[in-house]
C-alpha cells in the first residue's frame, strides 16, 4: 500500500481556488501579444496606494531590495512577484531534491503542483501582510514619536484597519498570482515573474534616469531622474561645481553615480550573454541536413539572482517583523538591527545583526567600523555562491539538464556531429555545468560589485535582472515569430520587417 503524498493533501484546495484553465487551442501570436501587454498594464495599475494608509508616512525598510520584484512601498503591490517567486523556487527545489514526489508527464500531478505553488504564495502574501501590520510598518512608531514631541495628536490605526489592510494586500497578491499563472500557461510570451520584473525594472530606471516628477526634500524641490536634476543645478546652482558634486552624490534619490553603475553592468551582462558554445548536430534521418545548437554562457540567465535576492528579502521581511513586534528581546538584535535614516526619515537601514553582514542597505554605516568595513565583502561572498551554487543545479531542476537536451535530441532524430548517441548527454553536459556555474558567477559578481560602488539601492542588479529578462522573452517572440508563419498571418507584419 502506498503512503499519502503532499500532492495528495492538496487535493481539497485544488477546487476552492481559481484556477486559470490551459488554452484550448495554440494561441496565436497577436493573442499572445495582447495577453502579456495586458497583463503588464494591470499589474502597473495595481500600484494604487492601500486604502487607509498615507505612502507618504511609510518608512521604506527594503528599498533596496525592492527593484527585482516589481514592488512599490505602501501599495498594493507592496509585495511585487516575491511570494509567487518565493513559492515557485520553494517547490521547485523540492521536486529536484525528490523531497517531494511529483510526476512531471503525468497531468494530474502538473496541476497538483501548480495548485501547491499557488496555494503557497497566497499563504505568504497574506504572511507578509499580517507580520507587517502588526509590526507597525505601514504607521511607523518613529512617526507617531515625532508627531508627538510636536503636539500632534495621533490616534494608533484601530483593529479593523489593520485587518483591512490585510485583507488588501492579499488580495492584490491573489490577483498578481493568477496573472503570473495566466502568463506561464503560454496565453503570453514568456514567464509571468520574468515579465512583471521587466515591465518594473524598465519604468524605475526610467524614471531613475530622465523622470519629470519632482519631490518635495530639505533642499526644496528636486527631479526624480538623476539626469533631469543635473541639467536643473548647471542652470540654477550658483557653483558648477557643486551642481556636479550634488548630482552624482545626492542621497534622497537616484544620483548619476547610481545610474552609471547600472548602465556598467547592464553592458557587461550584454556583452556576456553573446558569449555562446555552438554544438554541431544533423538529422540522423536526412542526410546533409546539418545546424548548430547554441549554448549561452548565461546559461540560466536571470533565476539564479532572483532567486538569491528572493532568499534575502524573504529574511529582511521575517527580520524586520520579529524585531519590532518582540523588540524586548534582546537576543532578536542578532538578526538585525533597523534604524531610521536621520536626514530625510524615509527609510529604516540595516546597522548591524547577520543580516547587516549579507546586504547592500545604503547610508547608515554600522556603530562597529569593522563590520562597515567586512560588509562589502561578505555581502558580494553571500551573493556570488548561492547564485553560483543555484545556478549549478537550477538545470537538473528546472528539466533543462544535459540529460533533459540528449533526450530532446533523441526524440526529434537529432545527434551530435562525430559523437555517437550513447556519449551525447555526456558531451553536453560537459559545456552545460560550466556554462550555468560560470554564467551564474559572472552575473552575480557584476551585480554585487556595481551595488558595493554605486551604492545603487538596488537599481543594479534590478535592471540586470530586467535586461536579462527581456532577452529572454525577446528570443521568445522572435522564435515564435519565425517558427509559427506568423509574418504571414499577425496584424504586425505590416509594421515589423520581415526581412
Amino acid at each position: 500500500m502506498s503512503g499519502i503524498r503532499l500532492l495528495d493533501l492538496i487535493k481539497p484546495f485544488a477546487s476552492i481556488f481559481l484556477e486559470v484553465e490551459l488554452p484550448y487551442e495554440k494561441s496565436i501570436f497577436d493573442e499572445k501579444l495582447v495577453y502579456t501587454v495586458a497583463a503588464a498594464i494591470i499589474y502597473l495599475l495595481l500600484g494604487l496606494p492601500i486604502n487607509g494608509v498615507n505612502d507618504e508616512n511609510v518608512v521604506d525598510a527594503f528599498g533596496w531590495l525592492r527593484n527585482c520584484f516589481a514592488s512599490t512601498p505602501g501599495t498594493l503591490l507592496e509585495f511585487g512577484v516575491l511570494p509567487v517567486a518565493f513559492s515557485a523556487f520553494l517547490w521547485q527545489i523540492a521536486a529536484g531534491d525528490k523531497l517531494l514526489d511529483v510526476d512531471f508527464t503525468s497531468s494530474s500531478d502538473r496541476k497538483l503542483f501548480q495548485s501547491l505553488q499557488k496555494l503557497t504564495s497566497i499563504l505568504l502574501g497574506f504572511v507578509f501582510a499580517v507580520l507587517l501590520v502588526f509590526a507597525g510598518y505601514f504607521q511607523p512608531i518613529d512617526y507617531f514619536t515625532s508627531a508627538a514631541e510636536n503636539g500632534e495628536l495621533l490616534v494608533e490605526p484601530s483593529l479593523f484597519s489593520k485587518l483591512l489592510i490585510v485583507v488588501e494586500l492579499t488580495v492584490s497578491n491573489t490577483i498578481i498570482t493568477l496573472m503570473a499563472e495566466l502568463l506561464d500557461k503560454h496565453y503570453g510570451f514568456g514567464s509571468g515573474i520574468i515579465d512583471f520584473i521587466v515591465i518594473s525594472s524598465a519604468t524605475t530606471f526610467t524614471t531613475s534616469f530622465i523622470g519629470l516628477t519632482t519631490q518635495v526634500t530639505s533642499r526644496g524641490f528636486e527631479s526624480t531622474g538623476a539626469l533631469v536634476q543635473f541639467v536643473k543645478n548647471m542652470f540654477s546652482s550658483k557653483s558648477y561645481a557643486y551642481g556636479i558634486v550634488e548630482a552624482f552624490t545626492r542621497q534622497n534619490l537616484t544620483n548619476l553615480t547610481q545610474i552609471y553603475a547600472a548602465i556598467f553592468a547592464v553592458c557587461l551582462i550584454v556583452y556576456l550573454s553573446n558569449c555562446r558554445y555552438e554544438i554541431s548536430i544533423k538529422s540522423s534521418k536526412v542526410r546533409s541536413m546539418a545546424s548548430i545548437y547554441p549554448i549561452k554562457l548565461l546559461y540560466c540567465g536571470a533565476v539564479p539572482l532572483i532567486f538569491t535576492y528572493s532568499v534575502l528579502y524573504f529574511c529582511n521581511i521575517i527580520g524586520f517583523s520579529l524585531t519590532r513586534i518582540f523588540s524586548s528581546n534582546k537576543y532578536l538584535a542578532l538578526i538585525g538591527t533597523w534604524e531610521l535614516e536621520p536626514e530625510f526619515k524615509k527609510t529604516y537601514n540595516l546597522t548591524g545583526g547577520l543580516l547587516y553582514l549579507i546586504s547592500a542597505s545604503p547610508s547608515c554605516s554600522s556603530t562597529n567600523p569593522l563590520l562597515s568595513l567586512v560588509r562589502p565583502f561578505t555581502y558580494t561572498a553571500f551573493v556570488v555562491v548561492v547564485s553560483t551554487l543555484f545556478g549549478k543545479a537550477w538545470p537538473h531542476m528546472s528539466g533543462s539538464s544535459a540529460k533533459d537536451v540528449a533526450k530532446q535530441f533523441k526524440e526529434q532524430d537529432i545527434t551530435m556531429v562525430g559523437r555517437r548517441d550513447v556519449l551525447m548527454s555526456k558531451e553536453i553536459g560537459k559545456i552545460i555545468v560550466p556554462a550555468s556555474s560560470a554564467g551564474s558567477f559572472a552575473t552575480a559578481l557584476a551585480a554585487a560589485i556595481c551595488e558595493c560602488c554605486g551604492g545603487s539601492k538596488g537599481l543594479s542588479y534590478g535592471t540586470v535582472t530586467g535586461v536579462l529578462g527581456s532577452l529572454s522573452v525577446l528570443e521568445e517572440i522572435v522564435s515564435e515569430w519565425q517558427q509559427t508563419g506568423a509574418a504571414g498571418s499577425s496584424q504586425l507584419s505590416q509594421f515589423i520587417p520581415t526581412q
